[in-house]
């Protein structure tokens, strides 16, 4: 029986392309270079504020020299910002409250003041008993070291457990760390190399999780 869901956050239980893509345009603005389109910042979400700077950086034909001045200034503009238009994925609330009996956890290579501040503006921090960001001294996904430590802290084995994100490497995040993944398909990542990491179960809506198999108590 599976006791734990881990969540991964942005393309899975928020949509927040907009805020972070706004956040990215105006720090390239301040540089004096050209914006980028929502859906190619987007593209760039999952692996932390230093890898989302240095591909907008490359993608406006900037070597890295400005790097660390660039995160600084994504970072304060974000913080100011990351609830302008950032919103919950239909069906998060009703998933949320429909499991509340079991431990739901948060991991995301997101900062994680950032991701409080997020889940606790949009009203469902208190559903997780963990919430474990990029930034809090663990190998970043797809490495397992976040999900084990979630474990660990849940006193809940691997096969007791499944990780729900909307990426190749939440997948891989997963099965490193030896539990179930479960797939969505309408978030950041892109759906054929979400097929190919070859997750237990893909759906197209979160609410879908509230009749899947692996979720049902015996």
């Amino acid at each position: 029986m599976i006791k734990l869901i881990i969540f991964d956050l942005d393309g899975t239980l928020i949509d927040s392309r907009r805020d972070i893509a706004d956040a990215v345009n105006w720090t390239l603005r301040e540089f004096g270079f050209s914006e980028l389109p929502i859906e190619r910042v987007s593209s760039f979400v999952g692996n932390g504020v230093r890898n989302l700077m240095m591909q907008a950086l490359r993608e406006v034909g900037v070597a890295d020299g400005k790097l660390e001045r660039s995160i600084k200034l994504f970072r304060r503009r974000y913080g100011e910002h990351l609830l302008d238009h950032t919103c919950l994925y239909p069906g998060v609330v009703k998933v949320l409250e429909f499991f509340k009996h079991r431990k739901q956890a948060v991991i995301t290579n997101k900062p994680e003041d950032f991701s409080r501040t997020i889940l606790t503006g949009l009203g469902i921090d208190s559903y997780f008993f963990q919430i474990l960001g990029g930034d809090q001294g663990f190998p970043k996904k797809p490495a397992p070291d976040t999900v084990l430590e979630v474990l660990r802290r849940a006193s809940i084995a691997s096969n007791e457990a499944v990780l729900v994100g909307d990426s190749a490497m939440d997948v891989e995040t997963g099965k490193n760390a030896g539990v179930k993944t479960i797939a969505v398909t309408y978030g950041f990542g892109k759906q054929k190399e979400v097929e190919n990491a070859s997750p237990n179960l893909i759906i197209n809506q979160l609410e879908e999780l509230i009749q899947c198999p692996l979720l049902q108590i015996p």
